[in-house]
């Protein structure tokens, strides 16, 4: 049997992206916390790992990043569905707790399914994402305003389609009628859709004027995981605006490729900016074999930022050299038993992808927390 074809594995890509997505669009509790705890011990970042013995500002700032855009933000979005008043405000103390918050405003712009029907053609499904103003801090003379922008990744539901909207929206168009950049449909409309609230240009405002004062530092943290890697096309949005790229950080976890070459020509200063955070066997993922990348390259989408890599759990390892084994039969037989031992590993592949992908980058935070201890404060102020 011949090998197969790219427009097969294109195929069975977007089948991946598909399953995958049912995949993470399980319940946060859909595990167990014992099971979680076991998978998250068997995930590694030697590179994360430095940087925390290094007691270095990075490792606060990936760790607590990893808590809040793969854990806190996707609690904080289910009490808003369910409308579960008691649990949202438990959860807001939690992020306000994470990151000394004076204010947190959560921008909403998603519509119904029954909505899109019936509201102008040019609206588009839109985004989530958390706004932090963290308390003001003295320094040697200097005041220190931090801010934090996490947008929630994917969360698929008919009752709420703007995630799956998005996602598979992913031709590209250009970021501006103007501007000749190439990015992910799904994505520009995700990022835009909250940079032009209210809440989101009113703190644009504020760190544009408190940037222009004298004897004071601004850093503005904007983050997100899966969807939520949107936080770079935001980014490119604050500094259009005027936001300086000096003044920003930006951090993803487990987001795909989304945007062209030309993306990263427009933005250097910003790209240099970027770390991004990635898991062995994510299905996201932009290294081969990941099960997206004949999607990337034929759009011509490449990563971006300063990556920090953590190894899968053995257990994957496993199941991928198994899955070479069954490969092999399958393209070299056409029988049944083949076609169908191959294609159940690969259904145990994509569920092992689809569980990294959720659930690894809270490693970040657990490794932080447990390594940091009384230092955590501390390092905040480094």
């Amino acid at each position: 049997m011949k090998p197969l074809t790219k427009n097969t594995n294109i195929f069975l890509t977007r089948v991946a992206l598909c399953w995958g997505l049912l995949g993470i669009s399980q319940p946060l509790n859909a595990q167990s916390p014992a099971n979680i705890a076991s998978f998250i011990s068997n995930v590694r970042s030697v590179q994360f790992e430095q940087l925390c013995f290094q007691h270095s500002i990075a490792c606060a700032d990936i760790g607590k990043a990893a808590h809040l855009t793969t854990d806190l933000i996707y609690q904080l979005f289910d009490t808003e569905r369910t409308k579960n008043p008691l649990q949202r405000t438990n959860v807001i103390n939690q992020i306000a707790q994470l990151y000394a918050a004076k204010d947190i405003k959560v921008v909403n712009k998603r519509l119904k399914l029954s909505d899109f029907f019936v509201v102008k053609k040019d609206r588009v499904f839109g985004g989530y994402a958390i706004l932090i103003r963290q308390l003001e801090r003295q320094q040697l003379g200097r005041r220190k305003l931090a801010y934090v922008i996490a947008f929630k990744g994917t969360y698929v539901g008919l009752e709420d389609p703007n995630d799956l909207a998005a996602n598979v929206a992913g031709l590209p168009v250009n970021m501006y009628s103007n501007a000749a950049v190439l990015i992910h449909e799904g994505f520009k409309n995700y990022a835009g859709s909250v940079f032009a609230d209210e809440k989101s240009k009113e703190l644009v405002s504020e760190i544009l004027r408190r940037q222009k004062q004298p004897n004071t530092d601004i850093e503005v943290l904007i983050t997100g995981h899966s969807l939520g890697g949107t936080a770079i096309l935001y980014a490119a949005m604050l500094a259009d605006a005027g936001v300086l790229p000096a003044n920003m950080k930006i951090m993803v976890f487990g987001a795909p490729a989304f945007t062209q070459q030309n993306f990263q020509q427009r933005y250097p200063a910003l790209v240099s900016r970027i770390t991004r955070v990635e898991t062995e066997g994510d299905f996201l993922s932009y290294e081969k074999p990941g099960l997206m990348r004949p999607i990337y390259d034929t759009l011509s989408y490449i990563p971006l930022g300063k990556p920090i890599k953590a190894t899968a759990p053995e257990e994957y390892r496993e199941l991928m050299q198994e899955r070479e084994i069954v490969l092999k039969q399958y393209q070299a037989s056409s029988s049944p038993e083949s076609r169908a031992n191959y294609f159940n590993v690969m259904q145990k592949v994509i569920a092992a992808q689809s569980n990294i992908h959720v659930y690894s980058y809270r490693y970040f935070y657990e490794y932080y927390r447990r390594t940091q201890g009384a230092n955590l404060n501390r390092n905040v102020n480094r």
